[in-house]
């Protein structure tokens, strides 16, 4: 019995090994085939993520906007692969095209780095701003217009008025025209009467010329006559008294400028002749009178237009007619005589062309110019001459004790003062002298034709 339990326990104990061994290498090859699954899923794992990184950085796929594209139960590179169409066919119209095509459009239109929101809004304020523009300039085109009308009715108006003018015009000149002819038809008639007229009085005037230049021509010759025994008997002076109160000649004609009413005269700068001066002409042997109003007049008068140092221009401003200008005529102004000394006062200070002694340079004109220079104005000083006028000082400020300035005032004032009263005293009642300043008297003594 003992041993029966002995060899059966033995039995029992194989068996289990046998089992345990079973079961062991069952695990083991078991372990191996999961150890061989796991590593090929962690390898399929790696393998994933790898390709999944190409897509998407983990932060990237842990963003929310990948979660909600998540959310939406759509692929993401899908989503995104239409969002990049839809960018592309906004901006270029054309889905096809790559980014660097577009954006070598967008460098080409000038806004390449602008947001095309910002410039679509930028260019519907362009397109608002021209709208508006538009509608302006409709508005004055409209009101132009509009003028345009009216100033081609007023043109129009016009056009009417002026053809209507030219009718009416056109009508008065025809009638104008025959009046003319009947008048020009009198006329004509008139002046033939007056032709025959004139020339039989003509004939009778020219006879009655005739014998009064012989009996001029016999006066002239007794003229010449009795100026000769006047001569030998030493009448002098430029008027001698006596039958006819007689006068001389101032000067001559020297010469007729040709192709103009002008002559030459013998009488210059040195004469003391000035521009302006008239003179009469008589021939070169009349006898000059003068008349009982103290006048003489002979065939014709000069005008002094250009002075020289010894002879002067002259031009005719009267001719009598039939009369003519020879070379030896005689020329006369009765005011005029070359030999008066004329007195001169000089006051104030003068600059001639510069020159700082300008006073000592007038007294000098006038002394060459055979004029006089006075030391007090009266009532014989032919001119007073004054230089530039002084300016009235300003007085001193109140308080002013520095004896310079105030000499310089007190002197200034004198001088101001002294110029008033000679100006003052030449153009009173009683005295009545001309007033030259430097220009006039320079003019005067012919300083500026020379």
């Amino acid at each position: 019995m003992a041993r029966a339990r002995s060899g059966g326990g033995g039995s029992g104990s194989a068996l289990a090994l046998v089992i345990f061994g079973a079961g062991f290498f069952i695990s083991l090859l078991l372990a191996i085939i999961f150890y061989t699954q796991v590593s090929g899923a962690r390898q399929g794992q790696a393998g994933a993520e790898a390709r999944l990184a190409e897509f998407a950085t983990p932060t990237q796929q842990s963003s929310p906007e990948v979660e909600a594209l998540k959310a939406d139960g759509k692929s993401v590179v899908g989503a995104l692969l239409e969002e990049r169409q839809w960018l592309r066919t906004v901006l270029s119209n054309d889905p096809g095209k790559s980014r660097q095509e577009i954006t070598a459009s967008m460098a080409s239109l000038g806004v390449e780095g602008r947001s095309m929101l910002q410039e679509v809004a930028r260019l519907q304020n362009e397109v608002a701003a021209l709208t508006e523009l538009k509608n302006s300039l409709n508005q004055d085109l409209a009101k132009a217009r509009a003028r345009a009308d009216e100033a081609e009715a007023a043109k129009a108006a016009l056009d009417k008025s002026y053809k209507d003018s030219l009718a009416s015009l056109g009508a008065t000149l025809d009638q104008t025209g025959n009046v003319l002819k009947v008048t020009q038809s009198k006329i004509q008639q008139q002046k033939t009467e007056l032709d025959g007229q004139m020339a039989m009085t003509r004939e009778e005037y020219t006879k009655r010329i005739a014998a009064l230049e012989d009996k001029i021509n016999k006066d002239q010759a007794e003229i010449h006559r009795l100026l000769k025994v006047n001569a030998e008997l030493g009448g002098g002076g430029k008027h001698d008294p006596g039958p006819g109160n007689l006068t001389r000649a101032d000067g001559r004609i020297v010469s007729i400028v040709g192709g103009r009413p002008e002559v030459y005269i013998s009488l210059g700068r040195g004469d003391r002749l000035q521009m302006g001066m008239t003179f009469e002409v008589f021939g070169a042997n009349d006898l000059v009178k003068i008349n009982d109003y103290q006048k003489v007049r002979g065939k014709a008068t000069i005008e002094v237009v250009s002075v020289d140092d010894a002879a002067s221009v002259a031009r005719v401003v009267r001719l009598d007619r039939g009369a003519s200008i020879k070379d030896g005529d005689q020329i006369v102004n009765l005011a005029y005589d070359p030999q008066a000394v004329l007195k001169f006062y000089v006051y104030g200070d003068f600059n001639i062309d510069g020159d700082p002694n300008g006073r000592e340079r007038i007294i000098s004109m006038i002394n060459q110019w055979g004029g006089q220079v006075t030391d007090k104005l009266t009532y014989d000083v032919d001119y007073l001459v004054l230089g530039t006028e002084p300016p009235l000082p300003t007085p001193p400020p109140e308080g002013e004790v520095d004896p310079v300035k105030i000499a310089e005032y007190v002197a200034a004032k004198k001088e101001f003062e002294t110029y008033q009263q000679l100006l003052g005293e030449a153009r009173s009642s009683s005295l009545n002298i001309p007033v030259l300043n430097q220009n006039r008297f320079l003019a005067l003594v012919g300083y500026y034709d020379r």
